[in-house]
């Protein structure tokens, strides 16, 4: 067994195939290659393979500070290949990710693992994490959702005066991206349970505007006269014939007015019209409001994500 750097060349769809097991929402060879070659200054990271007498692909690691991450603050991620548990290929993969750590300063280490992956948790928990917070997932039903009873919750929202428009509407211009940003920002910040911080515009720009699934369509705001309330957004996956709601926000001094459960509604209708069958969602357990929403629109319960937390010294 081997530990080594990733190759981009060889190790690609290995890596993709292993990611896949253990995530709901696939992603390609593409997407994760993009995301590899992401250009940012400042971010620190280190990804690694595991490997067998063969050269096969057995597991694989990552350790990265973004850059709007805390200094000590690295999130980890590791899986390996199901044939390969238990023979040590995991732990092998977790001291290299804590020595490149501890060799960065690191003060703090989180990962997040699935509510179904019992052995992932005891992993964690045997190697000194503890669980932060919880992720409720939910899923509706694009087929089987009927809007009709909720109509009257968007034509409360567009008499106040409330219109939804999305960046496709306003030309998809860097204007518009940051008016849409700036909200995301907000409310990202100020969901209850979150305690850290979110990416700066220009690594929005090209992380998510950038991305091979970003669709300006599916970027939408809530306007009240010229000034933004609320967003949401939403990832087509035609593989899966699904969407996800990557978030719904709406700032602190307008909610209370329907206009969250209108966004929803409005992409659900978005996300429906473009061939999805479900829609899914992540939302923090702390987060009554949202959930209740979700329950409201018939959102079905699913095993969620732990988010786990380790604090460590920067010492080798």
């Amino acid at each position: 067994m081997q530990i080594r750097p990733i190759n981009p060349e060889r190790d690609f769809p290995a890596v993709v195939k292993l990611h896949n097991c253990y995530e709901k929402e696939p992603i390609t060879v593409e997407q994760f290659s993009q995301y590899f070659h992401l250009d940012v200054p400042g971010r620190t990271n280190r990804r690694r393979v595991a490997v067998d007498e063969q050269g096969k692909v057995c597991g694989y690691s990552l350790c990265i500070n973004e850059t709007w991450h805390a200094d000590g603050f690295y999130y980890v991620w590791l899986c390996v290949a199901g044939k390969w548990q238990k023979q040590g290929v995991g732990e092998l993969l977790y001291q290299d990710v804590e020595a490149f750590g501890a060799a960065n300063g690191a003060s703090l280490l989180t990962s997040e693992i699935r509510e179904d992956f019992s052995s992932a948790l005891r992993f964690a928990e045997q190697h000194g994490f503890h669980i932060e917070r919880h992720l409720y997932e939910s899923t509706l039903d694009l087929e089987q959702f009927d809007p009709a009873p909720f109509q009257a919750v968007l034509h409360q929202v567009e008499a106040q005066g409330v219109r939804f428009v999305s960046l496709a509407d306003l030309g998809d211009t860097q204007e518009a991206r940051r008016k849409l940003y700036q909200v995301n920002y907000t409310t990202a910040l100020d969901t209850p349970g979150y305690d850290g911080d979110w990416m700066p515009f220009d690594e929005f720009e090209q992380r998510i505007c950038g991305a091979d699934w970003y669709r300006p369509q599916g970027q939408l705001g809530a306007l009240l006269g010229d000034q933004w309330v609320g967003m949401s957004a939403v990832n087509l996956n035609p593989e899966t014939h699904g969407a996800y709601n990557l978030m719904t926000g709406v700032l602190r001094e307008y909610r209370g007015r329907g206009i969250a459960q209108a966004l929803k509604l409005k992409i659900i209708d978005y996300a429906k019209n473009n061939g999805a069958k479900y829609i899914r969602t992540h939302n923090n357990s702390k987060n009554a409001p949202m959930l209740a929403i979700n329950r409201k629109l018939g959102y079905r319960p699913e095993p969620g994500v732990y988010e786990v937390r380790k604090g460590c010294t920067s010492q080798i």
